[in-house]
């Protein structure tokens, strides 16, 4: 008998389809050892060594593989092609006995193919893997356990830090506070309506005047313009043609597989990442986690055929499409995340979720090896007999490329909205129908949505494909981060501990640090760098600034937000703003010698003071009711003041 062990019962009902009943397939269920839930669990004295324990939940699986390993010839040990899965295959080894015959089994798709292959090409337990990851897990663990209990201290109980997810914090509290010191500037846009002698209608922006380009500042200015070229004549005075390529983009790897999902469905990280798990178990996709833009060439061979076949020979490249993978981490043996079998282009099994993100999958996989779409662009520019010019710019769809895969599944295309612009000529003249002026504010930087945070992330180098979902939830679950729509915006807390974090400990929340280490931990997997000194050289100074930090720190300074005018009405010493265990809350500056305290009440909705704080407006469906800001399960919202006789 030869035991199989996977991490999923998903899994091994897939891989028992393949494999037959020649082979017994057990799941362990994730990881059967870790880190102990309370305590630091790494021996500081001899040398970092983590102290792992089996989890309650973890016993009665534990049991099972003892007993059927006790039976089997060989126990194959074919968890996921990362260094998570090769952790727990160590971890496996340890557990089950050293004095079996073990094969670590990898796979990046559930097919009979790629499983075949890889039961020819087995091979030991990669220790350089299982290091790498006990040496993250070790250094979040000592930032978290021994970096929390001083947020416990001196913000507040229950907070909690990491390497990662304190450094995701900060991005977006430095993004706020850049929205908050944002000064919008006015600036105004004109657009006139023109048509031809042949009554063919065009609307063009103006741009300038007398070959300088004007900055409308104002209404005022607006209007001057608007009176300025109302009197005037205009001719065509130039048209330029030129052939514009799109190329399509690279395949998926973990990082843009998220950011799709979330731009294009408005999912979560980890809801794509669920979803992405559950299509490779069930043989769908290759494996999720992945750095690689790299295809098999029999994928690639495969997809000529299927493009050749459904969209013609005229979308096929003369040579197959390779792309180069940028990240220093990914391994080219592992591929970009694609569809295991092209002709699958819906399933039936698959549930909504599961149909929308396999057809981001499918569509990418297929469009990645279609030549590029081509337009005939137009660009035309009218002058005035005072000078003023105004131009408009068109495309038109010459060969649908890559764009008409999305077709094949009816699926929108990303393809862009045409203006069509006439036939026109240098020289015609054009008359002017209408003058159309515009009021526009500057906008400050955008909030981070899901999409935009895990960018920032991978390009700044922090993280890696399998922490970009948890360390996003993390953020949102301990309460530093709340989302508004699709975008993330900082509670008070997250304030004061990114503040706190990046005057004392300013390595542990640096961008180009946190990156660094990501990079020694690569160098570990790849077995260039042992992981206790890398441990070691990161250990030693944060120890010695923590002791440090919890003897001068004091709670009082760490925790205030600022003055107010306001006077303390039993002292007379100004209030300040303070930070409490259940939010923001006035205080006497001059405490613990005066105590008074009270909380920062809301103004009452539809009162004098909340109407001068903002004006929402008038309600539209009562006589006396103003819209008052209110904040519900999915953000903020409008409403009635006069709720609940209005709703």
């Amino acid at each position: 008998m030869n035991l199989v062990i996977v991490e999923s019962p998903t899994k091994a009902k897939t891989l028992l389809g393949i494999l037959g009943k020649s082979y017994k397939i057990e799941a362990s269920m994730g990881h059967i050892r870790d880190l102990p839930k309370s305590g630091l669990g790494v021996d500081l004295a001899n040398d970092f060594q983590p102290e792992y324990v089996v989890p309650e939940k973890a016993k009665k699986t534990i049991t099972l593989l003892k007993k059927l390993s006790k039976d089997a010839d060989t126990i194959y040990l074919a968890t996921d092609p990362d260094r998570e899965g090769e952790a727990i295959a160590w971890h496996l080894k340890i557990l089950l006995g050293a004095k079996k015959n073990y094969q670590r089994v990898t796979f990046h798709e559930l097919t009979k193919s790629a499983i075949t292959e890889a039961f020819k090409k087995v091979a030991d337990v990669d220790t350089h893997l299982v290091d790498a990851q006990q040496a993250r897990r070790v250094l979040d663990r000592l930032v978290g356990y021994k970096l929390s209990p001083l947020l416990w201290k001196k913000v507040r109980y229950g907070l909690s830090a990491g390497r990662v997810q304190s450094v995701a914090v900060r991005l977006v509290v430095e993004r706020e506070r850049e929205r908050q010191s944002f000064s919008p500037e006015e600036y105004w846009s004109i657009t006139g309506d023109f048509q031809n002698a042949a009554h063919q209608k065009l609307t063009a922006e103006f741009t300038s005047i007398n070959s300088e380009k004007l900055d409308i500042k104002s209404s005022d200015q607006a209007k001057e313009l608007e009176t300025d070229i109302k009197d005037c004549s205009f001719i065509i005075t130039d048209v330029k043609k030129t052939e514009r390529i799109r190329k399509p983009y690279p395949p998926f790897k973990t990082s843009t597989l998220q950011q799709a999902g979330a731009n294009v469905f408005g999912f979560s990280a980890k809801r794509t990442m669920i979803v992405a798990q559950k299509l490779f178990e069930q043989g769908y996709i290759t494996y999720h986690r992945t750095d690689s833009l790299n295809l098999s060439s029999q994928f690639i061979d495969n997809a000529r055929v299927f493009i050749k076949e459904k969209l013609g020979t005229a979308f096929l490249p003369a040579e197959a499409i390779f792309y180069k993978t940028t990240a220093k981490s990914a391994q080219e043996a592992h591929e970009a995340i694609r569809p295991t079998n092209l002709t699958s282009v819906t399933n039936v099994g698959l549930t909504p979720d599961e149909a929308k993100i396999y057809s981001l999958i499918w569509k990418r996989a297929l469009e990645c090896q279609v030549l590029p779409a081509v337009y005939d662009q137009t660009s035309v520019s009218i002058e005035s007999s005072k000078g003023h010019v105004f131009r408009v710019a068109g495309s038109v769809a010459k060969f649908d490329g890559w764009l008409g895969v999305g077709k094949l599944i009816n699926l929108e295309t990303d393809e862009e909205e045409v203006y069509k612009l006439a036939d026109l000529a240098v020289g015609e003249g054009l008359e002017l129908l209408k003058l159309n002026s515009e009021q526009h504010f500057t906008q400050p930087p955008a909030r981070f949505s899901d999409a935009a945070l895990i960018k920032t992330l991978e390009e700044l180098g922090i993280g890696r494909p399998s922490t970009y979902a948890p360390t996003i939830s993390t953020i949102t679950d301990r309460g530093y981060v709340r989302k508004e729509g699709r975008y993330f915006v900082p509670e008070d807390v997250a304030y004061v501990v990114t503040d706190l974090l990046v005057e004392h400990f300013s390595e542990v929340i640096d961008y180009k640090f946190t990156a660094d280490l990501e990079e020694d931990l690569d160098e570990i997997a790849e077995g260039t760098k042992e992981w206790i000194p890398v441990i070691r050289e990161f250990y030693t100074p944060f120890e010695k600034d923590l002791k440090e930090k919890e003897e001068t720190l004091q709670k009082s300074e760490v925790t205030n937000l600022g003055e107010t005018n306001e006077k303390c009405p039993e002292c007379g010493k100004p209030l300040i703003i303070k930070l409490g265990k259940y939010g923001k809350f006035l205080s006497c500056s001059n405490y613990p010698e005066c105590k008074y305290a009270r909380p920062i009440e809301d103004p009452k909705p539809g009162s004098e003071e909340a109407a001068t704080l903002e004006d929402y407006g008038k309600c539209p469906n009562c006589e006396d009711g103003v819209f008052v800001l209110k904040r519900g399960r999915f953000g903020k919202f409008l409403a009635c003041s006069n709720y609940p006789k209005c709703k």
